[in-house]
This record gives C-alpha cells, structure tokens and sequence, in this order.
C-alpha cells in the first residue's frame, strides 16, 4: 500500500475509503485475507437478502405488501451486490488510479495553484458525496422509523393456524411468521445490520466512481494549464520541447487512467441507468393510480422516489460530462498557443497531437451510449414514454 497517504487524499477519498474497508473492496488492500473475508461474508448477507424478500412476495400469508417498496428494496440489495462485485473484480485496475492520486497529491504539497485546482474538484466531489448520502440516509431512517413505530401484533388466520404476524424493516412476516417476541427483536436487529450492508454497498462504488472521475478532471485542467503556459516559454526551445514530451506523455497517462475507469464501472453504469429508468417510469405511473383514487400518501412516496433517482442519476451524468468537457478543452489550448510562430516540424507534431486529442474522454453505459448530461434528459424522455404507454393499456 503507498505510503505517502496526505490530507488532500483525506479530504477527497476518507469516508469512501473507510466504507470501501468495511466491505473489503478498498482496491489498495486487494491481498487482504481478512478483507477478502468481509467481502465474502457480505456478498453473503446481499445474496440472502434478495432472495428472502423474492420469496416473501410470492407467499401470500394476509398481509398486504406494497410492491413498489418490495422492488425498491430487491433493486437496493441488487445495485449493491453488483457494486461489491465489479469493485473486486476490478480491483487492480482501481487500484491504479487511486495510487496515481496519492502521488499527485503527494507531489504538489508545495505547488499553490496546483493544490487550489486539485481541492476544487475534490470539494466537488466531497459535496455531492455527502448531499447524495445524507439524502439517502433521511429517507431510509424515515422508513425505518415508520416500520418500527407501526408494529403491533397482527394475528391472522391461515387455513386452520393462527398466526401472530410482526412488521420488518425488510418484508419477512410471512417467513417469520408466529416467532415470539425476542426472536423477533433478534431478526429485526439483523435485518437493520443488512439494512446498513446495503446502504454502504450501494454508495460506497457509486462515491468512489465520481471522486476518481473528478480527480481526473481536475488533473486534465491541470494539463490545459501548463499547455497554456507553453506559449511564454517559446523563446527557449529546448526547454520547450522538453516541456512539450512532458506533457504528451502525462496525457496518455490520463488517458489510460480515464479507460481504466470506463473498463471498471461502465457495465455497472448501464445496469444502474436502465433500473433509474424503469423505476420512474413504475413511481410516475403509480402516483398517476394513486391520484385518482385519491390516495395522497402514494403520491408523495412516489414522487419522493422519482426525485430521489433523478438526484441519483445526476451523480453518473455529471461525471461524464465534466471528464468530457476537460478533455476537449485541451483541443482548443493546445490551438491557442502561438503555433504559427513555431518551427514547421514541432508544428507537425502539434497537428498530429490534436488529432489524437479530438477524441474526447467519454464514459460509456456498457459500450452502447455516452454518459453526459443529456443522458439525465433521455432518461426522463424513456420514462414518460413507458408511463403514456402504461397509461394507455391500463385504460384498454
């Protein structure tokens, strides 16, 4: 593990390193035995989860389920077991941008500027870390709190049985029907333990996908900069042509470490996007139910989704928009420096150097589209389409 762990690492990547420890995914620790346990114990916990609750919603025991609920939850544990998956399996490439962080952080402590800009985008990525996960935080204590305070026995009569049936905070009752008091106080205690697996599985990957994504932003500015600077140095040309190879072989670092983000996370992307998709178009439709048969509570839990996935994918779509932008941004530096006042064959290599450059850093979902913030637009579009098109074969 490097060693040369600073405060601006501290700043930028703390709690998603001690959330990424907790599940044994924490790419610099990939020979961990003991991580490596974790991460197989939770893998456990995730996997038992989903199938609990896909059995409880085929069992049919008297007690009335919400069935958007039990998807949100089945898409939670889902998001987070293929979070903890692709991290591990991934984990050497990761690993590689995270090491490249700590030396660049490492290597500016006396550069100012440097460390300005770099802090910039680490606070970016610190904010909306924090505003994603205190969000997510509310609307699950509200749930549980909700869960939690309306319990009461309810006993009902299943064929010639009567059962005493207690409320989870994960659907359970019909498999844990009839338990006693303190058995149920034992299960309710390990469904909150799960509860919490999953909340830092689903925002642990999510979190350390956007602050690597926006280190690398910040590292392209930094490059658009001493590009910019290469004009004041014209006048020394060795020194320019040892600042020009310099930087040409920082940009393929960059944009090897972009391909190692996009080769990690854009099948999670694309899985991710296609559920941000489905579940608003199923919360915009069931509020249009809900509505109508003036039930107002599903509204506002409907719309308290939609928003809360809208947010979500603003975290993915924001990303890629920025890594694109600052790549293409080097096109445009590298043309702005007085290039006509250099030697023809150092004005060849600028020539070919744009060309590579015209290629932007883009992030994919799973190869198939780019991830900008239109991506945010055609998600919204796709979901209203579903919703007309339910709405229509509903009222046939």
């Amino acid at each position: 593990m490097k060693t040369n762990w600073n405060s601006g690492m501290e700043y930028g990547f703390l709690e998603i390193r001690k959330m990424m420890w907790i599940l044994g995914i924490w790419p610099l620790q990939k020979n961990d035995l003991i991580g490596t346990f974790r991460w197989f114990m939770i893998l456990i916990i995730e996997s038992f989860t989903i199938i609990t609750v896909l059995i409880e919603s085929y069992e049919n025991c008297g007690d009335a389920k919400d069935s958007l609920e039990i998807f949100l939850i089945v898409e939670a544990s889902l998001h987070a077991l293929i979070n903890i998956t692709f991290s591990r399996f991934y984990m050497k490439k990761i690993a590689i941008n995270v090491n490249s962080a700590i030396d660049d952080w490492f290597f500016t402590l006396t550069k100012k500027n440097t460390n300005v800009i770099m802090a910039r985008y680490a606070r970016i990525g610190r904010v909306i870390v924090v505003f994603q996960t205190v969000i997510a935080l509310v609307a699950t204590l509200i749930y549980f709190l909700s869960v939690i305070m309306a319990n009461k026995q309810q006993v009902v009569i299943i064929g010639n049985d009567t059962v005493i049936l207690w409320n989870f905070v994960l659907p359970a009752t019909c498999l844990f029907g009839g338990v006693s008091y303190s058995t149920y106080k034992l299960l309710l205690t390990m469904q909150l333990l799960q509860a919490f697996v999953i909340f830092i599985s689903e925002f642990a990957a999510d979190s350390f996908f956007f602050a690597l994504t926006m280190h690398l932003c910040g590292q392209l500015e930094l490059l658009r900069i001493r590009i910019n600077e290469l004009g004041k140095q014209m006048n020394e040309k060795n020194h320019y042509r040892y600042n020009l190879r310099s930087w040409i072989k920082r940009h393929y670092e960059l944009i090897a470490l972009a391909k190692n983000i996009e080769d990690s996370f854009n099948i999670n992307l694309l899985i991710r996007i296609l559920i941000i998709t489905f579940t608003i178009a199923i919360s915009g439709m069931r509020s249009l139910v809900s509505m109508k048969h003036q039930n107002y509570t599903d509204v506002a839990k409907s719309m308290m989704f939609i928003q809360y996935y809208i947010i979500q994918s603003f975290l993915f779509t924001h990303a890629g928009d920025a890594l694109q932008n600052q790549s293409e941004s080097i096109v445009l530096a590298i043309y702005n420096i007085t290039w006509h006042e250099l030697p023809y064959t150092t004005v060849k290599d600028l020539i070919l150097i744009m060309m590579r450059t015209k290629i932007p850093l883009q992030l994919t979902a799973g190869k198939f589209f780019y991830i900008t913030r239109r991506t945010t637009t055609d998600i919204l579009k796709t979901a209203l389409t579903y919703i007309s098109f339910l709405q229509v074969t509903m009222e046939e």
